[in-house]
């Protein structure tokens, strides 16, 4: 009989574990493509390449940006306003990423850099951290549905 539960009980745990090991992975590997992209095409690209359409961008100093077409509204004027933007880099590392058992919900947290030349040619250099929360989509990647992130102490 006890050999009998532990067969059962291992079995279980090889068929559900390695299937929240692999979305955690998946999740981690899209938020590290995510801040990637963000490197290569700028951080407004990536966030709009990766938004899903009713996502939610809470970062403190506004209101929250609600929707992917009022995000590319702020950027694109955010953009205008600021000559400097195109050499701003922001970076990120996820350090920890949670999913639900079916692998449909999860989240990532982090910190960030933001690093950008100023006119005097110095530079400025910000960190913080984020959560960020992340749905599967239907063709199996993950975008994400709520960004919150705040500023380390100077």
């Amino acid at each position: 009989m006890k050999l009998v539960l532990f067969t059962f009980v291992v079995s279980l745990a090889l068929l559900a574990g390695p299937g929240w090991a692999d979305a955690r992975d998946d999740l981690l590997a899209a938020d590290r493509a995510f801040s990637d992209l963000s490197v290569a095409k700028g951080a407004h690209a990536a966030f709009l390449a990766y938004m899903a359409d009713d996502a939610c961008l809470y970062e403190g100093r506004h209101p929250p940006i609600l929707g992917k077409a009022a995000a590319a509204d702020y950027y694109a004027r955010a953009e205008a306003a600021d000559p400097a933007y195109p050499s701003s880099q922001l970076r990120w590392t996820p350090l920890e990423a949670r999913v639900s058992p079916d692998g449909v919900l999860g989240w990532t947290r982090g910190t960030w850099v933001w690093r950008a030349n100023k006119a005097d040619a110095s530079s400025k250099t910000v960190t913080g951290y984020y959560v960020t929360e992340w749905r599967r989509q239907g063709d199996g990647h993950y975008k994400f549905e709520l960004d919150i992130g705040g500023t380390d102490t100077p």
